[in-house]
């Protein structure tokens, strides 16, 4: 089961991480647990938006590792991948 450190998403200053363990899924991303620094799984008490924050981090790390853009379906996978722009590169 692949792990991601991610920005806590309650801290308002973005100073601490989560380690958020997680399944690809058809839809995105699954989330099993998001631990924070104290060992505690805050996982059932994010909201959606707090949720979306992960699951957007966790979207952008991939796209960071491979490059490309990864499908999320068969029929996307027909799809020629689309590289990212770097701006300034």
């Amino acid at each position: 089961m692949p792990k991601h450190s991610c920005i806590d998403p309650r801290d308002p200053f973005a100073q601490r991480d989560v380690l958020v363990d997680f399944e690809y899924a058809e839809s995105g991303f699954r989330f099993i647990a998001a631990i924070d620094a104290d060992g505690d799984d805050i996982l059932a008490d994010l909201i959606d938006i707090q949720r979306c924050d992960l699951e957007r981090e966790l979207g952008e790390a991939a796209r960071d590792i491979s490059g490309f853009l990864r499908p999320s379906s068969p029929d996307q996978a027909r799809v020629q991948p689309v590289p990212l722009y770097v701006h300034g590169l």
